[in-house]
């Protein structure tokens, strides 16, 4: 299989509505991205709903699905982070449901679709995270300890961030830091309402675990810069369908 990485660096100065949520039972061959995007919703709206602690799903199993879209006309001074936190959505979803709009771009009596919320299960993680996520913050900790450099906090909402980036290039079939919706990985990062003092992105394609990710990430001098800078204090790690994402900022 081929594989591929790419590093970036670059320094620089979430509310749910209750609704009804149905429910879904989920069939061989499903995927939560499958389920996401045939239910006009996403994967982190999947996780946060049924409180998963990770992305493998099993025949029978039955996940809460929020149920129809709604409209909203765009009013001056609106931007597409403000519509989501008034509509008590995700920036993702939002984006999603309306993937011909320029977010950059909205203009006041534009007409938007808001995908509808799911009702959160109750939960003792604000934000669940992936074993996968969990093993390559581990991994990056440990090269990190070889050095003396300190740990990195594995972080909920960067991880949402990294997750969502996997899942659009996947969904929209690219592989590069800049994505058509949400521009620069910087952007995204500000338009999930995350501050920082210095950020940076390694991306990869391929590789089958943490393991084999973080050691083609090691061997590039790029993303192992990344990795052990010390100008990081958080990462979250994001992985969907042999994509990969590691996204590191110092907090403000």
């Amino acid at each position: 299989m081929k594989r591929s990485i790419i590093s970036i660096i670059l320094i620089i100065t979430f509310c749910l509505s209750s609704a009804l949520a149905a429910s879904y039972v989920v069939k061989p061959g499903d995927s939560l991205w499958k389920i996401a995007t045939n239910h006009s919703t996403t994967i982190h709206a999947l996780i946060e709903a049924n409180n998963l602690s990770s992305t493998e799903l099993y025949p029978g199993q039955i996940l809460a699905i929020g149920e129809t879209n709604s409209t909203y006309r765009v009013q001056s001074g609106d931007t597409m982070y403000k519509i989501a936190a008034k509509k008590g959505v995700s920036l993702t979803s939002l984006l999603e449901a309306n993937p011909n709009i320029d977010p950059n771009r909205i203009y006041p009596g534009q007409l938007l679709m808001i995908p509808a919320s799911v009702t959160k299960a109750p939960t003792t993680s604000i934000i669940p995270v992936s074993n996968f996520a969990i093993k390559v913050a581990e991994l990056v900790n440990v090269e990190r300890a070889k050095r003396g450099l300190g740990a990195l906090n594995l972080d909920g909402r960067l991880t949402v961030v990294a997750q969502d980036k996997a899942q659009d290039m996947l969904r929209n079939n690219y592989f590069s830091h800049t994505s058509p919706g949400y521009g620069s990985p910087f952007e995204m990062i500000k338009k999930y309402g995350i501050r920082y003092s210095y950020a940076g992105e390694n991306i990869a394609r391929g590789q089958e675990s943490p393991e084999e990710v973080m050691a083609d990430w090691m061997a590039s001098s790029g993303h192992r810069s990344n990795i052990l800078s010390s100008n990081f204090d958080t990462i979250g790690v994001g992985h969907m369908q042999g994509i990969w994402v590691q996204m590191f900022i110092k907090s403000k």
